[in-house]
């Protein structure tokens, strides 16, 4: 199976047999899980005793070998074993000792490297990224930018002529007004370093979703003290929701909406990105009619839906039109400074959630 290697072990030793354990580097502190049984040797048919397990190839392995009378230990090896590899630990007394007993480790069968395709991958896209950028490059080169297009349309050199010394079958009137003309408003420009970050999160998002790869760092594990590459995305979309709500606001003040306006857009997005959690979540509609006792409310979007109603109102009860614009005697605290009042509730609801959890007593639970 994905994900696993194959150990055999041979013990040579005489009765009684051995009690196999592992403990996972991953787990802090935790207890050694029995693994297998291995039989004594049997001395009259000089065969040793043996014993298969598969043993998990995503963190390295401690494994543990003790007598199963008296629970003595008798040797300890930690590996890192290879995914779809066959290994054997033969155990066996030394020659010159009955009393000192050696754990040799052999590889039957090398592994695999699983992780080729997830490089070729990534080296292809950064290949292409690699080309694109080095024909933009050249595409800022006059000579190379007009041999282009000249090559692939003919006619784009008279339009580019006519564009830069103008079209000889038109005249330009003259304008003798001073008053200079007045420019229509444009659209307003996007952040497009959050848009790529926020596309590179969304496809990252989906990879994971649809498996992965079935790689074991793309999935969602339970705490271990270390954070795994999909726990960071929720983090990377309140990153990307707080960046856009201190940029909108700011530019909806700017362009003269008042902020009840900016609250009820506020308060509907809000509603509607929580009752979108709820439907997520709850797919009883496929199996029957919704049932209210087993209604779940938590969810990544409902989380996303209130944070966003109580950091969007926060900021909007104290940002000003002009708060971007601010100017001071420390320019490396400017994202601090103005925002004094946003900053002083946010730490005093970190505080509350530090004591909450680190104080509060709860049954079971060690501090």
């Amino acid at each position: 199976r994905m994900d696993q290697a194959l150990l055999l072990v041979r013990n040579e030793l005489p009765a009684p047999g051995l009690n196999l354990a592992a403990r996972s580097g991953s787990c802090h502190q935790c207890l050694y899980q029995f693994l297998a049984f291995v039989p004594p040797s049997n001395e009259s048919l000089r065969k040793p005793g043996t014993a298969s397990v598969m043993v998990d190839t995503q963190h390295p392995l401690t494994l543990l070998l003790n007598s199963s009378v008296g629970d003595r230990d008798l040797c300890k090896i930690q590996y890192h074993f290879g995914e779809f590899g066959n290994y054997s630990l033969v155990v066996k007394t030394l020659s010159t000792s009955t009393q000192t007993v050696s754990c040799d480790l052999i590889i039957n069968e090398g592994p695999i490297n699983s992780y080729l395709p997830i490089l070729f991958a990534f080296l292809v896209y950064m290949g292409i990224l690699a080309i694109l950028i080095a024909w933009r490059l050249l595409m800022k080169i006059d000579p190379v930018r007009n041999w282009v297009y000249k090559k692939l349309n003919p006619r784009a050199t008279d339009r580019m002529i006519n564009s830069e010394l103008g079209s000889p079958n038109t005249t330009d009137s003259i304008n003798c007004d001073p008053t200079p003309q007045s420019w229509s408003t444009g659209s307003r420009q996007r952040l497009r370093s959050l848009d790529t970050f926020r596309g590179l999160s969304l496809v990252i998002m989906v990879f994971v979703n649809y498996g992965g790869g079935k790689y074991w760092f793309f999935k969602h594990e339970s705490w271990n003290g270390k954070l795994h590459f999909p726990s960071a995305l929720f983090s990377r979309f309140v990153f990307i929701m707080g960046t856009s709500i201190a940029l909108a606001l700011g530019s909806m003040l700017r362009w003269g909406s008042s902020k009840w306006k900016v609250l009820r857009k506020i308060l509907w997005r809000s509603f509607v990105l929580i009752l979108l959690g709820i439907i997520v979540v709850n797919p009883n509609y496929c199996l029957g009619p919704l049932s209210w006792d087993n209604l779940r409310i938590p969810g990544v979007l409902q989380r996303l839906g209130f944070t966003y109603l109580v950091v969007a109102a926060l900021e909007l009860l104290f940002t000003r039109a002009d708060s971007g614009t601010w100017e001071g005697r420390f320019p490396a605290l400017q994202d601090i400074l103005p925002y004094w009042p946003q900053w002083i509730f946010i730490l005093v609801l970190e505080t509350i959630w530090l004591c909450l959890t680190f104080l509060l007593p709860v049954p079971d639970c060690p501090r």
